[in-house]
């Protein structure tokens, strides 16, 4: 890939017109520059060093592709509109209103050139954290309806069925075959469980393997689970397009099937923006501390491996966990 051969396209959603969409964008930047996000806007000395630990301008080389450049609009929109000297910033002219024709350029940068997972983060000496700033920006560029079609798709197929995988109703039909193909029991939707288990899309379609070993070890161990059609898809499809609304319904589905049930463990599948919505922002949305504990697959088998209640057969060789950039990197596990 290089920018030579790659001709950047863009989507449109909706039919605001441009003033209106490039309203709604800068709107939402706006009120996304709250104290933590104005003190990394202020933050950032031009350094460069992101742009060497991002894998999009390691592969082309194209300085566009520089993490701190992504934010620019963004950038932008905080100095003439939320900065300190702002009006005296618009009274002079200094920086200008991003235009339509931008945040249409910039939608490539936004989405398709940025998997959110902090390694630009990692090595600013300033500390400005640039990948939750690209999500802060993609919530104004959904509201602009400015965001690649095929993620507005999975968006929109969240936002009526709860998930991008099935409607809830599919469920139990679903694990039942799944259950069978191989041989193990999945539960659904239980009126009591101590574990709700969520799955990953694509652990109900091309690797339900790993939901069929989940099952396997929950039942090893004695666990009451369930799955619940209520609530059971984590890969949180708003939490990742900028879909604020969508981000909360999702979350709260969770929650409120867990406790529905009873359950005061929730059960995070392999997905690394699972973790980052529900276990760190569910709180967020929820409005209230989480009545329930929500933890990662990983962490759980550590904790029973630690226990003495899973144990595991030794293979005489080293091992290396690579962390993944939203579980470990950004999610602290």
């Amino acid at each position: 890939m290089s920018a030579a051969t790659t001709t950047p396209a863009f989507d449109r959603q909706g039919g605001q017109t441009d003033e209106a969409r490039v309203d709604a964008a800068l709107g939402s930047f706006v009120r996304e520059f709250g104290r933590t996000a104005a003190l990394h806007m202020e933050s950032c000395v031009r350094c460069g060093l992101c742009a060497d630990a991002c894998h999009f301008f390691v592969t082309t080389g194209d300085p566009k592709y520089t993490p701190i450049y992504k934010l620019e609009p963004f950038r932008r929109t905080y100095f003439r509109e939320a900065s300190p000297l702002a009006p005296l910033i618009r009274a002079l002219g200094l920086v200008r209103k991003p235009t339509i024709e931008e945040l249409e350029q910039w939608q490539e940068l936004l989405y398709d050139s940025c998997t959110m997972c902090g390694r630009c983060t990692l090595v600013c000496p300033m500390g400005i954290d640039i990948a939750e700033l690209v999500k802060d920006a993609r919530h104004g560029m959904f509201k602009a309806g400015l965001m690649p079609e095929r993620l507005a798709l999975m968006d929109r197929t969240a936002r009526q069925w709860g998930s991008t995988a099935t409607p809830g109703e599919d469920l139990p039909d679903i694990l039942a075959e799944v259950a069978q193909q191989h041989g193990v029991s999945i539960p659904c939707n239980l009126d009591s469980a101590d574990i709700l288990v969520t799955a990953a899309p694509a652990e109900l379609g091309e690797h339900t393997k790993a939901l069929a070993d989940a099952a396997r070890i929950l039942d090893r161990i004695g666990a009451r689970w369930t799955m619940h059609q209520d609530g059971f898809d984590a890969s949180n499809v708003g939490f990742n397009n900028g879909d604020l609304d969508l981000q909360e319904r999702l979350t709260r589905s969770l929650v409120d099937t867990a406790v529905k049930i009873g359950a005061k463990t929730v059960l995070l599948p392999e997905c690394g923006h699972a973790y980052g919505a529900a276990r760190w922002e569910a709180a967020k949305w929820y409005g209230a501390a989480l009545p329930v504990r929500i933890i990662h697959m990983t962490e759980f088998l550590d904790e029973q491996i630690a226990s003495g209640r899973l144990r595991v057969r030794k293979i005489g060789e080293t091992a290396t966990f690579h962390d993944p950039c939203q579980i470990v990197r950004r999610g602290g596990l």
